[in-house]
């Protein structure tokens, strides 16, 4: 069985409190791409995870840490679905594309993918409830990712409310050669008051997240903690903005940074500018 594991973006990202646990309360906007990682899953007598980097990969050096041991998200998948439900052994042939620690979501897009994959490839009996509660333990990104499209956030990540997707838009995302280490981005952020949510207010009001995209002011909060120790991402920033994107923003934790356009001979145009300026692109859409 073979499957795509679509990176994701932040459209906005609010820290709201920092819990007892350690984990951060948020709210955000989540979004698929079309592009990202890809699977091949087969039966076998035994769990086994190959990573191999994909030929079209940029910064193809950044993938010879990613493990393949049971220290993996994809890998973690097979245990709990073999621990669980008596899966049988399982191969899996992860190709990458999505760097890690650049805020796209690519190992936990990994997960989801191969924790769908698995039960469907060996006909599990598991209740969506179940399926939820594995992705939950797997990561707080994970859940969102098992049906992608768009979503509002809330939680750590995982409460989620199905939006209305803005598909098609073109999409620009700056890869830099550099990881950004999640838990310490949050833990920068220095959240010192609570703050209360307001996104899920927003789609109330508008009933339609395009309006939202156009009309409200979608920051991230990590954005400046990670660029004072991470300056180069603000190159990223203002190359979008100045490019002609209409949205711009780092996605979440960085490193990577991405800019909407409003046709694709407008993000094409950009593309080639932005690479004539030494920066390394995506070229995708929002799917």
């Amino acid at each position: 069985m073979r499957l795509t594991a679509p990176a994701k973006v932040n459209l906005g990202l609010r820290l709201l409190r920092k819990r007892e646990d350690g984990y951060h309360e948020i709210e955000t906007f989540f979004h698929t791409l079309a592009w990202g990682d890809e699977l091949l899953i087969e039966p076998a007598g035994e769990i086994s995870l190959t990573v191999v980097t994909a030929p079209d990969a940029l910064f193809p050096e950044m993938f010879q840490d990613v493990p393949a041991d049971s220290s993996n998200l994809v890998w973690k998948a097979a245990t709990l679905l073999r621990d669980r439900l008596e899966m049988p052994g399982v191969s899996v042939t992860l190709m990458k594309r999505i760097p890690p620690g650049a805020g796209l979501g690519g190992g936990s897009s990994d997960a989801a993918a191969a924790l769908k994959g698995m039960i469907d490839l060996f006909e599990l009996n598991v209740s969506d409830e179940e399926i939820l509660n594995m992705a939950v333990e797997l990561g707080a990104d994970v859940p969102f990712l098992l049906s992608g499209g768009c979503a509002l956030a809330e939680g750590i990540g995982e409460t989620l409310t199905a939006v209305t997707p803005v598909t098609d838009i073109p999409v620009l995302i700056l890869l830099l050669p550099f990881m950004v280490s999640t838990q310490w981005a949050y833990d920068s952020a220095g959240l010192s008051e609570e703050k209360t949510a307001c996104y899920g207010g927003y789609l109330a009001e508008k009933g339609d997240f395009a309006d939202i995209l156009s009309s409200i002011d979608l920051r991230n909060d990590l954005e400046e903690p990670v660029i004072k120790a991470y300056p180069d991402i603000t190159g990223s920033l203002s190359a979008l903005r100045d490019s002609g994107a209409f949205f711009v923003s780092m996605t979440g934790s960085g490193s990577a940074a991405f800019g909407l356009y409003y046709s694709d001979d407008d993000a094409a145009e950009a593309a080639g500018k932005l690479v004539d300026g030494g920066f390394s692109v995506i070229e995708t859409i929002l799917r």
